[in-house]
């Protein structure tokens, strides 16, 4: 799903049984860092880590309102230099 999708995978889990393979998954290879959404730092280790390194980011414990300055993350915006 992640390596096939255009779009950011999006993974509703109620019985965290994807949340538990992905961490296991991610760790296994060395490229997930679970953050939190109320985590006060969470933009940024998706800056830091996701973006500018690459890795895996799994944003947990998201409810129906995402933070707005998630929106040009999760539409693949670019700023054009």
């Amino acid at each position: 799903m992640i390596h096939y999708t255009r779009r950011w995978p999006l993974m509703i889990d109620p019985q965290n049984q994807g949340n538990t393979f992905i961490k296991k998954f991610g760790k296994k290879k060395g490229v997930l860092d679970v953050v939190k959404a109320s985590d006060p730092s969470f933009m940024n280790i998706i800056i830091n880590n996701g973006i500018r390194n690459g890795k895996w980011i799994l944003l947990e414990n998201v409810g129906v309102n995402l933070d707005p300055a998630l929106e040009p993350i999760l539409l693949q915006q670019k700023k054009e230099v």
